[in-house]
C-alpha cells in the first residue's frame, strides 16, 4: 500500500508537467527519493540543504518556464523552502513543494521532526495536498502559475525498496486557454511604456506591439528588449534607460507597465500621484501599487489589444546626458563598473542581476548589449536571499552565464556552489560587487539623518574578502580594481570580486543629484 501511495504521488507530479526534482535527502523522504531515482524521464539534482535546492528550482523554472519540484524531509527542513516559495508566488512560477511528513497523528504532539507541515506556506501556495495512506484525496490535474504544496505522510517502517515510473508516459494536459482581457480604457494623456521582468519569449511577443505603438519605452535590463534579436523588430529608437534622470526628463501623464514591477524609486512615488494613469499588463495579478484610483491591472492577453491604439507619446525635455557625463567622469564608480561588466558580455550570454543596488545600477548604466543577451532577476519580493542558487538554476542549461550581485547577497548564499559539479561545464562568471556592506541604505535620503552608529549597523559594514569562498568551492578567482582586468578572464567557473572606488561612487551620485 505504501508503494501505491508513492507511485500515485510520482504519477501526479508527471501529470503536472514536472520533469526535474531538486532533492535534499533525509530519512523521512527516502522512500520518495528511492522511487524517483528508479524512474525514467526525470532529472534529479542533489543538495545537502533545502534552501539552496528551492532557489535553484526557482531558477530552473525562470529559464525554461516548466514546473520543477523540490523534495524535502520532515520538520524544519520543509520550513527552509519558505523564502523561495514567497518569491515564486510573486513571480507567478509553478514551484512544486514535495515535503515528506510524519503521520497525521503526530501533529501537535511535539514528537521529533513532527511540526505542523499542512498549510505551512499559507497564502503563498495555490493549494496544500495532504497525502496519507488510506485517506481519500483528489490530485490536482493542472498547475496554476503559483506554487503547489504536496505533503506526503509516511509511517515507519520506511520502505526504501521502491519501483519508479516513466514520467514520459504521463504527459500533462494541454495548457488552458489564457483568460481574455476585458474592455479597458486608456486616457488621452501623453504616454510612456515601462517594461521589466519579461522572459525572452514574452519580450518576443511584446516587441511587435510596442513597435507599432511607437511610444517611448523605459526599459529595464530585465525587459529583454535591448540589443539585436533576429526574430523581432528593432526597438532601439524607442528604448530609454530606466534611470531616475530619464523619468524626470519625460513629460508623461499615463504609464503602461508591461511585465513585472519596476525597481525604480519613481514607480514607488506613483503612490502619491493619482493624476498619472497606470495600466498594468502582466501574467501576474499584482498592480505593484496600493492606490486604486486610475490604476487597472490586465492579463497578458491584453497586450495584443494594445496594437493599433493611437496614443500620444510622452515628450522628453532633453536627452539625459547627465548620466553619460557621470559615467565618463567617474569610471571606477559602481554604476560605471556595471557599464564595464556589460561591455564584456558575449552574444547569447545569460545574465542574472542581484537585487538592491546591482539591478538599479545596471538599469542606470544600461547600454545596448551584444545580440541575444538574456537578463533575469528575482523581482517578486525583491529580496537578496538565494540569488546565487537561483542564478545557478537559470544557468544550468547554457554554457555561458553571468551573475552580478552585492557582497551581502553573496554572504546570504555561501552554500550555493555545492551544485556546480552537477552542472555541465561552462563559463560561469560570479561577479561580487564588494563595497563593504549594504550601501543601498546610503542612497536612501530618509535614512541619511540616522546617527553614524545606527548607519554602521544598518549597512553591516565589513572587511570580508571573497577569495577564500572561491578557494572553498574550487573556483578561479579575480580581484578586480581596474576595468581592464575583466578582459582576460580564465575559462570555466570564476569568481570576480570587484572593488569599486567609494569616493568616485559618492561623487557619481552627487553629480546626478546636481
Amino acid at each position: 500500500m505504501k508503494s501505491l501511495l508513492i507511485r500515485s504521488t510520482l504519477t501526479a507530479l508527471a501529470r503536472l508537467g514536472v520533469a526535474e526534482v531538486c532533492v535534499a535527502a533525509g530519512a523521512r523522504n527516502a522512500p520518495l527519493l528511492a522511487a524517483i531515482l528508479e524512474s525514467d524521464g526525470v532529472k534529479v539534482w542533489s543538495f545537502f540543504e533545502e534552501r539552496c535546492a528551492a532557489f535553484f528550482a526557482l531558477g530552473r523554472i525562470q529559464a525554461d518556464r516548466v514546473p520543477v519540484a523540490v523534495l524535502t524531509t520532515s520538520g524544519t527542513a520543509a520550513a527552509e523552502l519558505l523564502p523561495a516559495v514567497i518569491e515564486a508566488h510573486y513571480q507567478g512560477l509553478p514551484l512544486v513543494l514535495l515535503t515528506a511528513d510524519r503521520p497525521r497523528r503526530f501533529r501537535g504532539s511535539g514528537a521529533p521532526q513532527a511540526i505542523e507541515q499542512k498549510d505551512l506556506f499559507g497564502p503563498y501556495v495555490s493549494a496544500c495536498v495532504d497525502v496519507e495512506q488510506g485517506a481519500s484525496l483528489s490530485w490536482p490535474t493542472r498547475l496554476a502559475n503559483r506554487p503547489l504544496h504536496i505533503n506526503v505522510c509516511l509511517d515507519e517502517p520506511l520502505e526504501v525498496s521502491q519501483s519508479g515510473i516513466d514520467f514520459l508516459k504521463h504527459p500533462p494536459p494541454p495548457p488552458l486557454k489564457p483568460p481574455s482581457a476585458r474592455d479597458f480604457v486608456l486616457s488621452g494623456e501623453p504616454t510612456a511604456v515601462i517594461a521589466c521582468g519579461l522572459h525572452p519569449l514574452e519580450a518576443r511577443e511584446a516587441a511587435p506591439v510596442l513597435g507599432e505603438l511607437g511610444l517611448p519605452i523605459l526599459a529595464e535590463a530585465t525587459s529583454n528588449l535591448w540589443g539585436y534579436w533576429p526574430d523581432r523588430p528593432d526597438l532601439g529608437h524607442l528604448l530609454l534607460p530606466a534611470a531616475e534622470a530619464t523619468f524626470r526628463a519625460l513629460n508623461m501623464r499615463q504609464v503602461i507597465r508591461i511585465g513585472g514591477v519596476p525597481s525604480s524609486r519613481w514607480w514607488r512615488d506613483l503612490e502619491n500621484r493619482p493624476d498619472i494613469w497606470v495600466t498594468n499588463i502582466s501574467r501576474q495579478p499584482f498592480p505593484g501599487l496600493a492606490r486604486q484610483e486610475h490604476v487597472q491591472t490586465l492579463p497578458w492577453s491584453a497586450l495584443q489589444r494594445l496594437a493599433g491604439r493611437a496614443l500620444a507619446p510622452a515628450a522628453c525635455h532633453g536627452p539625459p546626458t547627465i548620466m553619460e557625463e557621470a559615467l565618463s567622469q567617474f569610471p571606477l564608480s559602481e554604476p560605471a563598473w556595471m557599464r564595464q561588466i556589460a561591455s564584456v558580455f558575449s552574444a547569447f550570454d545569460r545574465v542574472f542581476i542581484g537585487n538592491s543596488l546591482p539591478i538599479r545600477e545596471m538599469n542606470l548604466a544600461m547600454a545596448t548589449p551584444e545580440q541575444g543577451v538574456e537578463f533575469y532577476a528575482n523581482r517578486g519580493a525583491n529580496g537578496i536571499d538565494g540569488l546565487v542558487s537561483t542564478w545557478l538554476g537559470v544557468s544550468a542549461s547554457v554554457r555561458a552565464s553571468w551573475l552580478i550581485l552585492g557582497d551581502l547577497s553573496a554572504l546570504y548564499d555561501l552554500a550555493a556552489p555545492w551544485i556546480m559539479p552537477q552542472l555541465p561545464q561552462g563559463n560561469r562568471r560570479l561577479v561580487v560587487i564588494n563595497n563593504g556592506g549594504g550601501q543601498i541604505f546610503a542612497r536612501v535620503k530618509s535614512l541619511r539623518a540616522l546617527p553614524e552608529e545606527a548607519r554602521q549597523v544598518m549597512e553591516n559594514r565589513h572587511r570580508v574578502s571573497f577569495a577564500p569562498w572561491a578557494e572553498m568551492w574550487g573556483l578561479a578567482y579575480v580581484h578586480a580594481t581596474r576595468p581592464e582586468q575583466l578582459l582576460d578572464l580564465p575559462e570555466g567557473a570564476c569568481l570576480i570580486e570587484v572593488v569599486p572606488d567609494a569616493a568616485e561612487t559618492e561623487a557619481f551620485y552627487q553629480h546626478l543629484e546636481g
